[in-house]
């Protein structure tokens, strides 16, 4: 008798599948773990204000959005990226966010393309603006109009199952590396940023990680998940508070537990005086 598994092939897979599939061949990568809870109660009444004196819709990832480049401002250091086996610092802190959208109105989920936008120089603006910007960004790749990666993501639907990872990598390789303009075919400067946000709490999940993106060259990535209210010690007496839970991953070989533990400060430091930071 046959002790082989009985598979079957998968043909016809999604466009982001396929890059997966080209991005991550083996399981080994210099990726650490961590998780970020926050008590939100101030800033949750600081995204009414906001919401109601700019009449724009701000979210829980515009205010992560904010406290992150917050972080990146006051910890340069953190702030760069790997090329040719080196760090380089960056000058602005730009935030990637990756935005879903549905290929197929019938089938939202199943036929549903992951891509991102963009906000750039994200220091100098404020948590409307960061907002602003988004909502524009995101509300028109769902639209259907053109964004900063969508030539890109029409010339890798021609790329074989086979041959994404060294079209990935030869792509990443001439952009960051060597540093050329690939405006021509499709691939804007430097178009991730400094750290990728995703936010799966809009998907109903409250704890999550997501991986690196290598080709990317993007060292720290958050996830960030839906609202839960949860018991919480405030000066020694337990109450129920609502708490968000921020999935940390970063690059081993660019950050590391002093430069987490700064982040971890900053970030709560963000949160418990939302009037100051969150302006």
């Amino acid at each position: 008798m046959s002790t082989k598994p009985i598979l079957t092939k998968v043909t016809g897979g999604s466009l982001f599948r396929k890059i997966a599939m080209g991005s991550w061949w083996t399981a080994g990568d210099p990726s650490v773990y961590g998780l970020l809870e926050i008590d939100i109660s101030k800033a949750q009444k600081h995204l009414e204000k906001l919401q109601s004196e700019s009449g724009e819709r701000v979210t829980l990832s515009h205010l992560v959005g904010k406290a992150v480049a917050t972080v990146l401002h006051e910890r340069p250091e953190i702030n760069g990226l790997i090329r040719r086996a080196r760090i380089y610092q960056r000058k602005h802190v730009d935030l990637f966010y990756q935005v879903s959208v549905a290929q197929d109105p019938n089938d939202p989920v199943g036929k549903a393309m992951l891509t991102g936008a963009t906000v750039r120089r994200a220091e100098t603006l404020s948590v409307i603006q960061i907002a602003q910007d988004l909502n524009q960004k995101s509300q028109g790749l769902k639209r259907g109009e053109r964004g900063e990666l969508s030539k890109s993501i029409e010339v890798m639907k021609w790329v074989p199952w086979s041959l994404m990872k060294y079209v990935l990598n030869f792509s990443s390789w001439m952009n960051f590396d060597l540093g050329l303009n690939l405006t021509l075919f499709g691939m804007p400067r430097d178009p991730f940023g400094s750290v990728m946000i995703t936010n799966v709490g809009s998907m109903g999940i409250d704890t999550a990680w997501a991986p690196l993106v290598p080709y990317s060259r993007v060292p720290l990535l958050l996830a960030v998940g839906a609202v839960q209210d949860r018991p919480w010690v405030v000066e020694g007496r337990v109450e129920v508070r609502p708490i968000v839970r921020i999935g940390i991953t970063f690059d081993h070989r660019f950050m590391d537990g002093v430069h987490a533990s700064a982040m971890n400060k900053i970030f709560k430091k963000c949160f418990e005086e939302p009037e100051k930071y969150f302006c």
